[in-house]
């Protein structure tokens, strides 16, 4: 990363812890998994708010180049995410998505990436797109996946919409309450294994690390 795309980063992001210590209870489990992964890594998570690429972010001490696609249409954010280096997603520039990726992961640099691409409802995922397998197939990296949890009353639904081509994106944004994190084991997979098969068990993982937050940790 660009010693300029860093430095806005590390303000931006201490920025983002500043604000989780004071407004939200942000409680994380599984931080023993990034340092057994090493760098660079394919991090990804469930995806249920719109603040949720500002969130995950803390939890690692490098930066990372997150695939964003309905960020990158408005117009001062935009800028702002271009300057990151973040990776654009929109429906023009999807193409360039793995390549992207594939470079960052080449140069030692972690990405991040929510596979459902759209908010779920927190009752159940959405579908998983194959675009983390394919990367993964590209430039075998190890994948950490992070299970993240709200408690749906935390979640605010904005009037605010985002609009990329004839499709709305909903705004939903955790701006105070509980948050939760829970960081799975790095996984890896064999050269011949089916992109469906990786999509597969990192989405199962996902599920366990979230069905793990309600029904274990709330109790520990």
């Amino acid at each position: 990363m660009h010693w300029i795309a860093r430095s806005m980063y590390e303000v931006y992001r201490t920025a983002v812890r500043a604000y989780l210590r004071t407004f939200v209870e942000f409680q994380v489990w599984g931080e023993e998994n990034l340092t057994e992964a090493g760098s660079p890594c394919i991090y990804c998570s469930n995806h249920f708010s719109s603040t949720d690429p500002f969130f995950v972010i803390t939890l690692m001490k490098e930066p990372v180049h997150m695939v964003i696609g309905p960020g990158f249409s408005v117009p001062v954010v935009k800028h702002f995410l271009k300057w990151m280096e973040q990776i654009n997603a929109l429906p023009e520039h999807r193409k360039n998505v793995i390549p992207r990726a594939v470079e960052y992961l080449s140069k030692g640099e972690s990405i991040y990436i929510f596979p459902e691409g759209d908010l779920n409802n927190q009752i159940e995922f959405r579908e998983f797109y194959h675009g983390m397998a394919k990367i993964y197939k590209a430039k075998p990296t190890p994948i950490i996946p992070i299970g993240i949890v709200s408690p749906r009353s935390h979640v605010k639904r904005k009037s605010a919409t985002i609009q990329v081509g004839e499709q709305q994106y909903e705004t939903l944004t955790v701006l105070s309450g509980k948050y939760y994190a829970n960081i799975g084991k790095p996984m890896h997979f064999s050269p011949d294994i089916p992109l469906e098969e990786i999509t597969e068990q990192v989405r199962k993982q996902l599920e366990y690390l979230v069905w793990d937050i309600k029904v274990n940790k709330f109790w520990s």
